[in-house]
């Protein structure tokens, strides 16, 4: 990682040092003599000239974030403040490089934070999904049904527990699974209030006799959405199976 950070820093001033050079270009030939490369674009208002060391800048932010887009912004306006105030023969040489170094300044600074903030969202995005992992693994081990139903009445999330008594019943419609009734019923259904914050404990038999008590809370899913989020744990046995343990003891 230190190499690899080491590359991208002397990149940076590689870039820097490939900028300031055709900054002076016009310069260096001059004193150099060479009249084949006195070429008009070299001796002209360096205002275009200038862009060139937004790369440096904003690699520098991109990369190390906001104090080193910061630091190279200051290096930079050094860089134009001997054309600024003796060599330009351009009128306002100076105000042009202060808005210049502003901006890029800015531009920067508007990178090192874009860049930061994706980072966070990233690593965040990898801490939830992990939880996410573990949660999952939690509900599919423990011995009570866990359903997670969305607010549109669609069942989201059902552990293996869930699954034995009930069937597997992803996506379908909790009431019609469940209950198998066409809409949902309010005088058993507990899913508004749950979303909207209550928290509730209830008995429900269903109609092969078996009796669970169902704890439920609100539940925010892993897309946002709030859920709610029902612990089924089994009180009584269905009728068939109570029949089944009363004729065996006879």
């Amino acid at each position: 990682m230190r190499s690899h950070n080491s590359y991208r820093f002397y990149l940076i001033f590689l870039l820097y040092g490939l900028c300031t050079l055709l900054y002076y270009f016009g310069e260096l030939v001059d004193f150099a003599g060479w009249e084949a490369l006195r070429w008009s674009f070299f001796y002209t208002v360096h205002d275009v000239h200038r862009l060139f060391f937004l790369a440096p800048i904003i690699y520098a932010g991109y990369t190390f974030g906001v104090k080193a887009a910061i630091i190279m912004t200051i290096i930079v306006a050094g860089t134009f403040l001997p054309r600024a105030l003796f060599i330009s023969p351009y009128p306002d040489p100076l105000l042009r490089t202060i808005l210049f170094v502003i901006f890029a300044g800015a531009l920067g600074y508007l990178t090192a934070f874009s860049r930061r903030e994706s980072k966070r969202v990233s690593h965040l995005k990898t801490v939830l999904r992990s939880e996410a992992a573990r949660l999952s693994t939690i509900l599919e081990g423990i011995e009570e049904g866990v359903l997670i139903i969305g607010p549109d009445y669609r069942i989201r999330f059902m552990n293996p527990s869930m699954i034995k008594d009930f069937g597997e019943g992803v996506g379908s419609y909790c009431y019609k699974h469940l209950h198998e009734l066409d809409a949902p019923c309010h005088q058993i259904c507990r899913l508004p209030d749950i979303l909207n914050g209550a928290v509730e404990r209830w008995k429900h038999e269903f109609p092969d006799g078996t009796t669970y008590e169902v704890q439920a809370s609100p539940h925010i899913d892993s897309d946002g959405v709030v859920c709610q989020l029902a612990i089924f744990r089994k009180v009584t046995q269905s009728r068939n199976v109570r029949q089944g343990l009363s004729n065996s003891t006879v």
